[in-house]
């Protein structure tokens, strides 16, 4: 699918745009530390060295504010990047998490697949931060099949058996992308990369965008998820959506006309 010519114009000329706040900064969530057992199905799932993070990268929005696009053009390419390559599911893994299916997410290590999203963790959930993620708002946790996903590393937080990161939801947003299908292919099903970088492209929510669970609060919007042993780091620029319709068009670096730098948006890990 492709964005129409009214948001392709917003994102890559930066037309109807204010100065004005909105973005927060950037969650980025230590969601699994993998171990030697979560490569008992190699046959399934490909084989994970052991000790790979899996990160869950958060917009942090302003309340009532919302997440249009994360795009990449001439002037300010986007790109997520490690050290070591980026795991992908060879069985069950897709660029996007929406076309990962639900019964699969109790297999093996499906849920480390590594995507791009506008919120959705898979299909039919959204995507929260585990310290949100409580059984008393979101319910229970998806049933991981016995002997996958049990490590409990002090540096990923609540063990996803606890807190898994998945909330039910029967409004899951769509995602749009626009001119990235080569670029996706580091995301496909096989681990065959260690960069995503799009320079005339983006993956949006058209229309409005998409807020987070909490959108009058904390306001969190889950945009990627990446799975490596490697160093993590990240040069991203999004469109942003504000209360009274207008848009924010933030930027990594070399901001001109109608843009805004955000520290946040140029870091390593």
């Amino acid at each position: 699918m492709k964005l129409n010519g009214i948001l392709v114009c917003m994102i890559m000329l930066g037309f109807n745009l204010i100065g004005q706040e909105g973005l927060e900064g950037i969650k980025l969530e230590k969601y699994y530390v993998s171990t030697k057992k979560d490569n008992g199905k190699k046959h399934l799932s490909g084989e994970l060295p052991v000790g790979s993070t899996t990160y869950r990268m958060y917009v942090d929005l302003a309340p009532g504010y919302r997440f249009i696009a994360a795009f990449g053009s001439p002037g300010h390419p986007l790109e997520i990047r490690s050290t070591q390559n980026i795991y992908n599911h060879v069985e069950n893994g897709a660029t996007y998490p929406i076309r990962i299916p639900e019964r699969t997410y109790k297999k093996n290590i499906v849920a480390l697949d590594s995507w791009v999203t506008v919120g959705p963790a898979g299909e039919n959930y959204l995507g929260v931060l585990k310290e949100a993620d409580t059984l008393k708002d979101f319910g229970t946790v998806v049933p991981f099949e016995r002997g996958f996903l049990e490590s409990n590393k002090n540096e990923m937080g609540y063990p996803l058996r606890e807190r898994d990161g998945f909330l039910r939801s029967e409004h899951i947003p769509d995602i749009t992308l626009y001119n990235i299908d080569s670029n996706l292919r580091v995301l496909g099903m096989e681990t065959i990369g260690k960069t995503f970088r799009i320079e005339n492209g983006a993956w949006a929510s058209m229309g409005k965008g998409v807020c987070g669970v909490d959108s009058l609060g904390s306001n969190t919007v889950l945009i990627a998820q990446i799975t490596t042993k490697g160093e993590l780091s990240y040069e991203l620029n999004f469109l942003i959506g504000t209360p009274d319709g207008k848009t924010i068009k933030y930027v990594a670096k070399d901001a001109v006309e109608n843009e805004r730098i955000h520290p946040a948006l140029l870091s390593t890990h």
